[in-house]
């Protein structure tokens, strides 16, 4: 009996488990084994999403960016974090330091522009 839900490699034709934690280190598409995205040069998969939300209001601005690898859109959710003040409440924007966000390789691919008016009239 075999546990988690089995796949085929579309390059090598082995089947492998889709749940097991090589998959889930390797990444890569589903239809990939853990061994051939890695002989393949590592992760191809669809660049990671990160969505930031500016505090102004009910209807406050939203931003949705792509990163080409998880190292940079960690970096740049902690520094995001860090910068606004997020979960911090009123004690936010004390510090006259913020984290240092360059370098990081990401496009934005999606905003929405939020109407600071919260009763929502022009």
């Amino acid at each position: 009996m075999r546990f988690g839900r089995m796949k085929t490699c579309k390059h090598c034709g082995d089947e492998f488990n889709l749940d097991s934690p090589e998959k889930r280190a390797a990444e890569g598409y589903a239809n990939e084994c853990p061994d051939c995205v890695w002989e393949r040069g590592g992760d191809d998969s669809p660049p990671r999403y990160l969505a930031v939300q500016g505090g102004d209001g009910k209807m406050a601005n939203i931003t949705i960016l792509a990163f080409e690898n998880n190292d940079d859109r960690d970096r740049y959710q902690s520094a995001w974090r860090s910068n606004t003040g997020f979960h911090k409440g009123k004690s936010c924007h004390l510090s006259g330091s913020n984290s240092h966000m360059g370098g990081l390789k990401f496009r934005k691919v999606g905003e929405n522009r939020g109407n600071s008016n919260h009763k929502g009239r022009l």
